[in-house]
């Protein structure tokens, strides 16, 4: 077990090879086919642009709305019922440049001009030809720049589209389940790659130790973005690195974001609990180890996460605290934080510290816009907030040296 805490080895190449890989931008230009066993008249309509045109994609109504009347362009907006009872909405504006009833068409967006085009969706590509007694549906999407991640998950929120219209053109309803599926087909690739990943790096004990404790994680974001009235998230485990949960809607507020930030290593606090009561009152043996290792394991991945540097758990409180209370000033008090964790990790001679605390200060070095578009933190949130972070870190604190001391 303790040579997990210690420094990393051979991992080291692949963890900054990936970290490159997550923060590098490009073009991506997915695609999507599939069979429907309905006519090309019956599934056209479904893709095509039209005024009043009116789609429920699961929470999110879909109203398409012509404003120029000489032209081809259409206004989408998008209306999301949260489960709190409230709406949360966006708009984009598309230009039709060919259509072919019922084999084609092409849209582009516009509006963008002066704006940046990373992460925007800039051209829908939709081609229909027959096929036996049904149609081939095939769908092309051309993103602006986006990092690794968001080509994984744009990918398959691709795919989940391209079910859907098939669900509508042959039963008349959407088919949500096979979106549903590729999300839990995504989390179970990308977590045997991880496992296979953590194996390679700590043995085979040790990884199915950390990917059920990053599961639990991972979980404790989903059923935050849940609790605010969100759909459910996905899921994506990252080699050598972890894991994400990414929300299927932007935050409206900072408190939004606190939240589901903090209920990663909150929700996780589950499992050092259930080790403290097993190795308190269960049986001796094998048992006992196992109790005492996944305490271990989870305490340890979720102290590192609460480390107060971007893009960890405890980054995120910190950037939403600091700018409430310090606005421009925020990014200084982000890169003293960085300059301190890899301060200790210089002291402790931990590689991961030094890596991420040079990434808190390479984030900030420019001027940057925190958590833009958002609704501030309140002073009370701000209170909730450092208490709540203070009571987490303090709760792994305590279980550590009772691990530690179960240890020797």
């Amino acid at each position: 077990m303790q040579d997990v805490f210690q420094n990393v080895g051979r991992e080291l190449p692949f963890i900054l090879l990936l970290l490159a890989l997550l923060g590098f931008r490009w073009r991506v230009t997915p695609r999507a086919s599939v069979f429907i066993r309905a006519p090309m008249d019956k599934v056209f309509p479904l893709v095509d642009f039209s005024e009043g045109d009116n789609q429920r994609w699961q929470r999110t109504r879909v109203t398409c709305t012509r404003i120029d009347a000489p032209g081809e362009v259409y206004r989408l907006t998008f209306v999301t019922a949260l489960a709190t009872g409230s709406v949360q909405s966006s708009n984009a504006l598309f230009e039709v440049v060919k259509r072919d009833a019922p084999r084609l068409i092409e849209v582009r967006r516009v509006g963008l001009e002066g704006k940046s085009e990373n992460s925007e969706l800039l051209r829908m590509r939709t081609e229909l030809s027959p096929e036996r007694d049904g149609t081939r549906f095939r769908i092309t999407y051309e993103w602006g720049p986006r990092p690794l991640l968001a080509q994984i998950l744009g990918r398959a929120d691709l795919w989940g589209s391209a079910y859907r219209i098939r669900g509508v053109a042959e039963t008349g309803v959407p088919d949500y389940r096979t979106d549903a599926l590729i999300s839990a087909g995504l989390a179970l690739v990308t977590g045997a790659i991880s496992l296979w990943a953590f194996a390679f790096a700590f043995g085979w004990g040790i990884a199915l130790l950390l990917l059920a404790a990053l599961l639990v994680h991972e979980f404790g974001h989903l059923l935050a973005y849940r609790l605010i009235g969100q759909p459910w998230g996905r899921m994506v485990f990252l080699p050598f690195l972890g894991a994400v949960a990414v929300p299927r809607l932007g935050f409206v507020t900072q408190g939004q974001s606190v939240f589901a930030a903090i209920m990663g290593p909150a929700f996780s606090i589950l499992i050092p609990m259930a080790a403290v009561a097993y190795l308190t009152f269960g049986p001796s043996g094998i048992g006992r180890d196992l109790a005492l290792s996944f305490g271990l394991v989870a305490v340890a991945l979720n102290l590192f996460n609460l480390l107060p540097v971007e893009p960890l758990d405890g980054g995120v409180v910190l950037r939403s605290v600091a700018a409430r209370l310090l606005g421009s000033w925020a990014r200084f008090a982000l890169i003293a934080a960085g300059l301190a964790i890899m301060a200790a990790g210089w002291y402790a001679q931990q590689i991961l510290l030094l890596i991420f605390g040079a990434l808190a200060i390479l984030m900030n070095i420019r001027t940057r816009k925190i958590d833009t578009g958002l609704e501030p933190l309140s002073r009370l949130q701000v209170v909730i907030s450092a208490f709540a972070f203070t009571s987490v870190v303090a709760a792994y604190a305590v279980f550590m040296r009772f691990f530690l001391e179960n240890l020797s």
